[in-house]
């Protein structure tokens, strides 16, 4: 070979062995995916672009491993891991609960099933994580109640574990575990008028006479009412309720002569409280063992009447001559004259009068504060409970001050009979006396600047705030006091009964002597008719 062609043989092997040393150097991996084992010849650099060059498509929550960022080596296995999801929906039992009741239906320590008890059912949604088919993990992802449990209510007799007290004359009715009783002359003559159990304690009166008791039951779950309104005559032994035609009934009283009942109304929603007041008043004619019809409902006040805290509703008492509606709201108690109007005029409304006006008392949750309303046996006065900060009367408040006050019907005086009672005093005038006097029993929270929460005392003064004086509890136990105030005059005077640990107690002036008169640890509403 000459000595002039070997450099070029020479520059042509160095750029051949360069060129060689630049190309791509083919790789042999291995591919794991969709249950099969693939072998692939490939030049890529990374396991994206191997999976690009396969077609190999990635979920959203797909894992690859190693990771697409990788490089690849001469023997790489790739594994792609196709992660999905499902839904699952499977049912669980949910325990009933028992329930123990005392019940005086029933001689004393007795049991009974008063209702037997059934399972509820709940329904979880669960999330399943899927890895190429298996489960890999599961996540509770919801619950929804199906069944809702019934309890079991088991019953233990107390009948006949109380002494007899003697009674002043007149009909007790009272609320016990969701049914109404009545009582007459003696605490062991009681008779239990439903037996249903079902009594929302929302609606509860009482005639003048007591006679006619008007009640409210609760609505089924499943129903977009509020409750049901229903009567029963209370001498008729055996005697079955009779529905009236009256739902989502927010506050609904007898008048004096059990002849007409006036009602306000609302309507249910969900959260707190569950209702909203429409803020209306309707008046119905009643007519012994007929079923009025709804048609001859007549209005007293159009729906919208406003008010501060509207919502909640207005609370209402009939004047004893039946002439009159004293009304509260959370900012004022005035009356309505229904003279000349016992059949009210459609779209015509009876005027209120304001006796007084207060600042709303700006409450720490769902509830509003009003004042509960009596009336004097006279029907001149209202007592009731004022909302008494300083400050201007038009503006919320948490102060804790409240008063008793004593209003005119017709406005002439006003004033207050006792200071710093608390918000559930709860006062209530006494029916005439042998002597034509009448007085008015209230409650004084122990803890006035916290009377929400606070035990109460039961006092009586006279008409005109004098003479007060504490008859629970006694000086011997002065840490004691009732957790609601709930008095009910007998129409003698001679008696009032206050509800003690939910259960009636029985006061006798005479004596100045407590005795219990139900052992049922479920009894709320007394009412004491003629």
């Amino acid at each position: 070979m000459s000595s002039q062609r070997l450099p070029v043989l020479l520059f042509l092997l160095f750029w051949l062995t360069m060129l060689a040393a630049c190309a791509p150097t083919s790789k042999r991996v291995v591919l794991l995916v969709d249950g099969e084992r693939r072998i692939a010849e490939t030049t890529a650099a990374t396991v994206q672009e191997v999976l690009r060059e396969q077609a190999i498509a990635l979920g959203d929550h797909d894992k690859v491993e190693p990771p697409p960022f990788a490089e690849v080596s001469l023997s790489t296995t790739i594994t792609v891991t196709r992660v999905t999801f499902k839904t699952e929906m499977t049912t669980r039992p949910l325990a009933f609960a028992r329930q123990l009741v005392r019940d005086e239906t029933y001689p004393q320590n007795q049991i009974r099933v008063l209702q037997l008890g059934a399972n509820g059912t709940l329904a979880i949604t669960s999330t399943i994580t899927l890895e190429n088919g298996v489960e890999t993990a599961r996540r509770e992802s919801g619950r929804k109640l199906v069944t809702q449990p019934k309890d079991e209510i088991l019953a233990i007799g107390t009948q006949g574990s109380l002494r007899a007290v003697a009674l002043s004359p007149g009909t007790i009715a009272y609320l016990a575990n969701g049914n109404a009783w009545v009582m007459r002359n003696s605490s062991s003559d009681k008779r239990v008028l439903t037996t249903t159990g079902d009594l929302d304690g929302r609606i509860f009166s009482l005639s003048l006479d007591g006679r006619h008791l008007v009640f409210s039951r609760a609505a089924d779950e499943t129903s977009n009412a509020l409750n049901s309104l229903w009567s029963v005559d209370t001498l008729v032994l055996g005697e079955t309720p009779r529905p009236l035609p009256i739902n989502d009934a927010l506050s609904a009283h007898l008048s004096p002569d059990a002849r007409t009942l006036v009602y306000s109304t609302g309507e249910k929603t969900p959260g707190a409280p569950g209702w909203k007041a429409r803020n209306d008043l309707w008046s119905l004619a009643l007519t012994p063992g007929e079923t009025p019809a709804a048609k001859n409902a007549q209005p007293i006040w159009l729906p919208s009447m406003p008010a501060p805290y509207s919502w909640w509703g207005a609370q209402l008492a009939w004047a004893p001559d039946g002439r009159a509606l004293a009304y509260a709201f959370a900012n004022e108690v005035g009356v309505i004259e229904l003279a000349g109007r016992a059949v009210p005029i459609a779209n015509a409304p009876a005027p209120r009068r304001v006796l007084k006006k207060f600042p709303p008392f700006r409450s720490p949750a769902d509830w509003v504060w009003t004042p509960n309303v009596a009336w004097s046996p006279d029907s001149r006065f209202i007592v009731t409970t004022i909302h008494a900060p300083l400050g201007n009367p038009d503006v919320a408040t948490d102060d804790p001050s409240f008063e008793v006050w004593a209003l005119a019907r017709d406005a002439s005086v006003n004033a207050a009979l006792a200071k710093q009672t608390g918000m559930w005093t709860k006062p209530v005038w006494s029916p005439p006396d042998a002597r034509g006097e009448s007085r008015i029993a209230f409650g004084v929270a122990l803890e006035p600047s916290n009377s929400e929460r606070s035990r109460y005392a039961l006092n009586v003064m006279d008409r005109a705030g004098g003479n007060k004086r504490q008859i629970f509890p006694s000086n011997e136990s002065p840490d004691d006091g009732l957790t609601t105030t709930q008095i009910a005059w007998a129409p003698d005077a001679r008696q009032l009964i206050a509800v003690r640990e939910n259960d009636l107690w029985l006061y006798d002036f005479a004596s100045a002597k407590w005795s219990q008169l139900t052992a049922n640890g479920a009894s709320s509403k007394p009412q004491w008719g003629k």
